[in-house]
C-alpha cells in the first residue's frame, strides 16, 4: 500500500496504533503489516507509515489515524503526539533567518476563526539595506517546529474577532497589526488593512460598517482609498475617518485621543453607521407585468435544466464518468446526446477520478462515436484532471459547521471564467466535499456554494455522486436531494441480462416529467443508442445478450441440481447437462442446443469444470459438473459441492465478453463491472502487472489495441 501522505510522522504509526487499538492480532500480523481485530480488518503498514480500516472504509497516514479513531484535527493530533511523548515540543522559537545586527521586536499571531494558530508575522529591526524595518512570516510545521513562510491559508488579522463579532458591530481597520491591537484594547473589533485580500476576505465586511483609519501621509491616504473601494465591492459600508492632531506620518499609535473621542468622530460619519434594514430581495411584480414569462430552458432537453445543479448518481461501473465527459463533448460541438438535443455551449469537465491518459483514450472514442475529432473539440471542451492533487475540497467547515470556501473553489471559479464554460461536470462529490454527508446544514451550504457559481457566472453544473451501500440513489442526508432541483440516475436494466445496457431516469424533476427514461448502451468506450449501431452490430449485440442469458440459465440449473445432489455430466448419456437442464423450469424455455453452446462457452471461460462432487451412499466418489470456485465477477456465490451438499446462491448473468465461434478471441471488452465485484474472468489476455492502476472503465482484460492513439482524428 502506498503512503497517502509522506510526512515525518510515518515512523510513528505503529506506536500510535498500539495506543489507540491495543496490541495487534499476532496470528494475522506479519513483518511490515500489523493487523487488529478477529478478521484483521484494521491494518498498519509500518514500511509506508499508512493504515487502512476496511470495515470503516478509512485509510491514510498517522494524522488520519488519529482523526479516524479520536476525532482529532491536525493541530489536535500533533498536540496528542506531544502529550504521548512521541514527538518533542517545538524546539526552535522561530524559522526566521536574521542577519547580523537584526532582531525580532514584535510578533503578531494569525489564527483561524477558532483561535488555532496558522502563521506568525515578525517585525524585524533594522531592515536590510537602508530600511528601518522589515517583516517575515513563519508557521507551525507537522513535526512540532516552525517553517518559513505563511503557507496558503492567508487570513485577516484577528480573524477570530471578525468571525465571532455581532453582525451589527463596526469593524475598524488600521494600517498595521500593532495599530489594530491598540484599537482592540479599547474593546473594538479591529483588523489590519495591510495585506487585505479584497476577494478572499470580502465575506467578513459584507453588510458591515467599516471604519478606516489612515496614517497621516500620502501612502496612508492611497491605501485607505483602495481599501474603501474593496469594501464597497464586497457590499460593506466604508467610511474614512482622519484622526485629528496627528503629526506628519503619524498614526493611531501616537494619537493623543482615546476611545471616547474616536467614537464621537465615528458618530459624525453617518454613512458608516446608518445601515439600511436587512431584508430578503423582493421581486418587482410591476416589472414582471411588462414582460412575458419564459419556460425553463434545458442544456439537455428534458434531462438537465439550465442554470441549476443537477445531482447525477448511479452504482459504480455504470459509466457515469463516460456519460459526463460525453455530455460535455456533445455540448461543445452542439450535437445531440443519445438523440436528445443539447445546447451548443463551451463545456468544462473536471475529474478527480481519472488521469489524462484515460481521459485521452475515452475522449478519442467518444469523439468518434458522436462524429467529431479531438481537433473539433479543441477550444470548446476543456478537460481538467485533479487526480492525485491534494486539497481538492471546494470548502471546509469550522467547529460551528460554518462553510468557508477553500482555495480549490477559487481555482474552479477562475478556470470557469478563463474557459468561459457554461456547462460544468464535476466528477465527483466524494473528492470535492469533505463535510459530513449526513449533516443537512453542511450539505445545503455546499450545494448553495455551487449555486453561487450558477447565479454569478451563468453556468449549469452536473455533480456526479455515488449511491450508498443500502442501494439508495444517493449517499448521505436527504438534503442532497432537497437542495437541488434536478437529479438523474444511471443504472443497468433490472433484468441484468445485457451487461452493456444502461437506463437513465429522472430521480427528481422539478422541470420535467419524472417518469421519463432513456435507454442506451456502453459500446467501445462510448455511449450509444441501439438505433445508431449498424445492423451487424445490433445483431451481434443481441447475440451477446442472448448468450449471456443462456450462460446464466445454465449456471442456475447447475446450482439447483447441485443443491439437490443430483449430478450432471458433460458426457453423452442420460445425465448430459443440456438434456437434463432443458426439462427444468429454471431453463425458462431455453432448449438443449442453446444449452450445449452455453456449456461449451462456460468451459472455455473456465467457469465450470468436471470434478469430484461428493460421496455417494456407497461411499464412492460421485463425479460431475460444478461451477468453479471463485467463479465470475461477482455473479453469485460459487457452487459448493462438499459432502454436506451446501446449496449455492442463485447465479446471475455472467458479465464477460463472449467468444467468437471457434476462435477463443473476445468480441470486445465488456463494460466496467459494478463496484465491489471481483475481477472478471475474460477470454482475452489479462494485461495487468503488479502495481498497475486501472482507470474506471478498465478491468485489465480488454483486448490490447495495436496503438490506441495511432493515426489522426
Amino acid at each position: 500500500m502506498d503512503t497517502p501522505d509522506a510526512t515525518s510522522f510515518g515512523p510513528l504509526i505503529g506506536a500510535v496504533a498500539r495506543r489507540v487499538w491495543g496490541e495487534p492480532n499476532k496470528r494475522l500480523s506479519k513483518p511490515g503489516e500489523m493487523r487488529w481485530g478477529n478478521q484483521g480488518a484494521r491494518i498498519v503498514y509500518s514500511k509506508t507509515g499508512a493504515f487502512k480500516d476496511t470495515e470503516a472504509d478509512q485509510s491514510g497516514g498517522t494524522l488520519e489515524l488519529l482523526r479516524h479513531t479520536c476525532g482529532l484535527d491536525k493541530g489536535g493530533a500533533v498536540a496528542w503526539l506531544v502529550r504521548e511523548g512521541l514527538i518533542p515540543d517545538r524546539a526552535r522559537e522561530h524559522a526566521i533567518k536574521l542577519h547580523p545586527g537584526q532582531r525580532i521586536v514584535a510578533t503578531f499571531l494569525f489564527t483561524d476563526a477558532g483561535g488555532r494558530l496558522l502563521y506568525r508575522k515578525h517585525r524585524i529591526e533594522p531592515g536590510r539595506g537602508d530600511r528601518r524595518k522589515e517583516f517575515a512570516y513563519d508557521r507551525p510545521d507537522s513535526a512540532g517546529g516552525w517553517r518559513w513562510g505563511r503557507g496558503d491559508d492567508q487570513v485577516p488579522y484577528r480573524l477570530a474577532d471578525l468571525a465571532n463579532a455581532p453582525k451589527d458591530a463596526a469593524i475598524y481597520m488600521a494600517e498595521g497589526e500593532a495599530k489594530a491591537d491598540r484599537l482592540a484594547s479599547w474593546g473594538l473589533i479591529a483588523t489590519s488593512s495591510k495585506d487585505w485580500r479584497a476577494f478572499d476576505f470580502s465575506g467578513y465586511v459584507k453588510g458591515r460598517s467599516v471604519i478606516i483609519l489612515p496614517d497621516n501621509d500620502n501612502t496612508g491616504t492611497q491605501l485607505a482609498e483602495k481599501v474603501k473601494a474593496d469594501v464597497e465591492r464586497a457590499e460593506g459600508r466604508p467610511v474614512i475617518v482622519h484622526l485629528p492632531r496627528l503629526p506628519d506620518k503619524g498614526d493611531v499609535l501616537n494619537w493623543d485621543g482615546d476611545a471616547a473621542e474616536l467614537a464621537a468622530l465615528v458618530e459624525t460619519a453617518p454613512s458608516a453607521t446608518a445601515a439600511p434594514a436587512d431584508t430578503f430581495p423582493v421581486a418587482d411584480l410591476a416589472a414582471w407585468a411588462k414582460v412575458e414569462p419564459t419556460p425553463k430552458r434545458f442544456v439537455m432537453t428534458g434531462v438537465i435544466p439550465e442554470g441549476e445543479v443537477t445531482l447525477f448518481t448511479g452504482p459504480g461501473g455504470t459509466n457515469k464518468s463516460t456519460f459526463g465527459l460525453q455530455l460535455c463533448a456533445c455540448a461543445a460541438t452542439g450535437v445531440p446526446m443519445l438523440r436528445v438535443a443539447v445546447d451548443a455551449v463551451p463545456a468544462l469537465y473536471v475529474t478527480a477520478e481519472d488521469e489524462d491518459r484515460e481521459n485521452h483514450w475515452r475522449l478519442r472514442k467518444i469523439a468518434n462515436a458522436i462524429g467529431t475529432t479531438l481537433e473539433g473539440l479543441a477550444g470548446r471542451l476543456n478537460v481538467v484532471s485533479i487526480r492525485g492533487r491534494l486539497n481538492n475540497e471546494l470548502a471546509t467547515f469550522d467547529a460551528e459547521g460554518r462553510l468557508h470556501p477553500a482555495p480549490a473553489f477559487q481555482l474552479l471559479r477562475a478556470t470557469i471564467e478563463k474557459t468561459e464554460a457554461k456547462l460544468i461536470v464535476l466528477d465527483n462529490v466524494g473528492h470535492l466535499y469533505v463535510g459530513n454527508e449526513n449533516d443537512r446544514g453542511q450539505v445545503t451550504a455546499f450545494i448553495n456554494l455551487l449555486y453561487q457559481l450558477c447565479r454569478e457566472l451563468g453556468v449549469t453544473i452536473v455533480l456526479i455522486a455515488h449511491p450508498n451501500k443500502a442501494g439508495d440513489s444517493y449517499s448521505g442526508s436527504t438534503a442532497w436531494l432537497n437542495a437541488v432541483r434536478s437529479q438523474i440516475v444511471l443504472q443497468r436494466p433490472e433484468d441484468g441480462l445485457d451487461p452493456d445496457a444502461r437506463v437513465l431516469t429522472l430521480g427528481k424533476a422539478n422541470y420535467a416529467r419524472p417518469d421519463q427514461q432513456l435507454a442506451f448502451r456502453w459500446h467501445d468506450f462510448a455511449l450509444v443508442v441501439d438505433a445508431d449501431l449498424s445492423e451487424d452490430q445490433r445483431a451481434e449485440v443481441a447475440s451477446i445478450a442472448r448468450d449471456a442469458n443462456d450462460n446464466a440459465v445454465f449456471l442456475k440449473c447447475l446450482a439447483e441440481r447441485t443443491r439437490q445432489q443430483r449430478a450432471v455430466s458433460e458426457k453423452t448419456g442420460r445425465n448430459l447437462a443440456p438434456v437434463v437442464f432443458a426439462t427444468m423450469p429454471e431453463a425458462k424455455g431455453v432448449g438443449k442446443e442453446r444449452l450445449e453452446r452455453a456449456m461449451d462457452r462456460l468451459f472455455r471461460l473456465g467457469k465450470i469444470e468436471r470434478a469430484e462432487l461428493w460421496k455417494g451412499a456407497d461411499r464412492k466418489p460421485v463425479y460431475g459438473l460444478r461451477e468453479r470456485a471463485g467463479n465470475a465477477a461477482g455473479n453469485g456465490a460459487e457452487t459448493r459441492c462438499g459432502n454436506a451438499g451446501n446449496p449455492s446462491a442463485e447465479t446471475r448473468a455472467t458479465h464477460t465478453p463472449l467468444l467468437r465461434k471457434g476462435t477463443g478471441a473476445a468480441f470486445q471488452g465488456s463494460a466496467p463491472v459494478p463496484e465491489g465485484n471481483d475481477s472478471p474472468t475474460h477470454s482475452s489476455v489479462h494485461r495487468t502487472v503488479p502495481g498497475m492502476i486501472l482507470a474506471p472503465g478498465e478491468t485489465g482484460f480488454e483486448p490490447l489495441p495495436h496503438d490506441p492513439f495511432e493515426g489522426t482524428d
